[in-house]
Formats: C-alpha cells, structure tokens, sequence
C-alpha cells in the first residue's frame, strides 16, 4: 500500500491503538498527496480565470462557470478513464 514510500519510524516501538491509527493516518495522507502530485504533474496546471470545460472567462479562484460544466467534465473524465485513456 505505501508505494515506495520511506517512512522512518522506529519498528521495535510498541504502539498503542491511538499511535497505530496516527501513523496510519500520516501514511494514507502522504499517499493521497503524492497520487494528487503526479496526477497534477501528468495533466498539466488548472488555468486560473477559465472554466476547465468550456473556456469561458471566469474569477481567477474559479474552475467551472456552472454546475452543468462541472458535471459534464467530470463525466467526459470518467468516459476516458474506464476507456483507458486516462488513469
């Protein structure tokens, strides 16, 4: 499950449930980060103050104009991933 991760933590130590569920939590977190990375680094930047489906200008903070647009990329995304176009 870690992917490669190198987690240095001392092995002989006996944790307890609470320290168990914490260094579990820490090892999900820097897996979700680093998948997030390399999905970032593999379909390029969000061009801030453009919708991502359709272009149209927006807020800078924004990345769809509208819910339809949101949920159309979202779909399309979906379509090419099972397809196997994109992971």
């Amino acid at each position: 499950m870690a992917r490669g991760l190198n987690i240095d933590r001392d092995t002989s130590e006996r944790l307890g449930a609470d320290d168990t569920a914490t260094v579990r939590e820490a090892e999900f977190l820097e897996v979700a980060l680093c998948e997030h990375r390399a999905q970032v680094a593999k379909d390029g930047p969000v061009e801030h103050g453009l919708c991502a489906n359709c272009g149209e200008q927006l807020p800078a903070s924004w990345v769809y104009c509208d819910q339809d647009c949101k949920d159309d990329h979202e779909h399309r995304l979906e379509t090419a991933r099972r397809q196997g176009l994109r992971k």
